[in-house]
């Protein structure tokens, strides 16, 4: 068995056991905001905004790289006519989320519609109150025949013998909801401030292969529940000048007995006024807790430029867990689009994102 093999199992069998338990993220978390909370649903700064996002995980480590893809689109609308003094909004969204572990061929697909409702605090509108809910269908299946067997070895050449293990239906649906809220508060034009707490898997939808299996085997473990997930969120916009901006922001996770923390800045530059292109730059940290305790788990570079209402964003995650022995194994590459349609009056609306 050569190295990149048995890293692979050793690196597989983790994240089989860990994925169980815990849902995948992305570094740049603000490219797939519904994935954040589902309260943050027509909160662009446009009247309707699309992203999608690509993870792409310990490719140099292992041959079949883990691979997390996102593409979500959201809208807002007014609840009135802009005739009357009703400033309030609703937004309504439609996720679609995808995992792929590769060596195992091991895939999980989702896909969710969110809706959201935006209420105004105060007469200047520039106080919101947001609450939102998302309904969804998930699905995970396991291709067997990438699998092998001890009995199958024929103790020649390779495993080409029957299997005698017991394999249940390897694809099987769950419904899935969660609920969120979300305040943001703009005391001026050049200051923007929100926070937020989300719910995921409220129902605690049972992902267990064998849920639907009629062996009369007692060992097997029929209940498998995806434990609901928390996502806690604070940030602020601040304009120092006409070119400079900062982003700070703090997002923690928390499911079951996992807790992530991703804490960073975004550095926004103003390029052009006239085409009104923008460099954005930002040094990011995760913590983690694990058997050692809570620890600094990787650190992340992000980098975007954005054109008009179109931003390009790219991020790098360097581990700093010695798995393998082989940390740069272990990074991560991530690449997101973003596109945010017209908004008739965005100086009137501030729960953006």
């Amino acid at each position: 068995m050569n190295k990149r093999l048995l890293i692979s199992l050793i690196l597989c069998g983790f994240v089989t056991t860990m994925v169980s338990a815990q849902d995948p993220h992305f570094s740049q978390f603000w490219a797939s905001p519904l994935l954040v909370n589902p309260a943050l649903t027509g909160t662009g700064d446009g009247n309707y905004r699309v992203s999608t996002i690509y993870r792409d995980q310990w490719r140099s480590a292992i041959d079949e790289p883990f691979k997390t893809y996102n593409l979500n689109a959201d809208f807002n609308f007014e609840i009135s006519p802009r005739t009357t003094s009703n400033p309030d909004r609703f937004g309504i969204g439609l996720s679609i989320f995808a995992d792929r572990v590769g060596t195992f061929d091991l895939n999980t697909t989702s896909i969710a519609l969110f809706g959201a409702y935006h209420k105004a605090l105060n007469k200047n509108n520039n106080s919101f109150l947001s609450g939102g809910i998302y309904l969804g269908i998930g699905q995970k299946n396991v291709n067997y025949e990438d699998l092998t067997f001890e009995d199958q070895f024929n103790a020649i050449n390779g495993y080409t013998l029957p299997t005698g293990e017991f394999l249940p239906v390897n694809n099987f649906g769950y419904a899935d909801l969660g609920i969120g809220i979300h305040y943001s508060m703009s005391p001026s034009k050049t200051t923007h401030l929100y926070a937020g707490l989300g719910v995921f898997h409220a129902n605690k939808p049972n992902i267990s292969f064998y849920k639907s299996d009629e062996s009369p085997n007692q060992d097997l473990i029929r209940s498998n529940p995806l434990e609901r997930k928390y996502s806690i969120y604070s940030g602020v916009s601040l304009s120092t000048n006409e070119k400079w901006s900062v982003q700070p922001r703090v997002l923690a996770l928390i499911q079951n007995n996992h807790t992530e923390i991703n804490v960073g800045n975004n550095f926004r530059y103003l390029l052009d006024f006239d085409n009104s292109r923008y460099f954005h730059i930002g040094p990011w940290l995760r913590m983690t807790d694990s058997v050692d305790g809570f620890s600094l788990e990787s650190i992340v570079l992000s980098a975007g430029f954005q054109m008009g209402r179109m931003l390009l964003g790219l991020s790098y995650d360097h581990n700093l867990k010695d798995l393998t022995g082989d940390r740069a194994g272990l990074s991560a590459f991530e690449i997101s689009l973003n596109y945010t349609g017209d908004f008739d009056n965005a100086e009137d609306y501030c729960p953006q994102f």
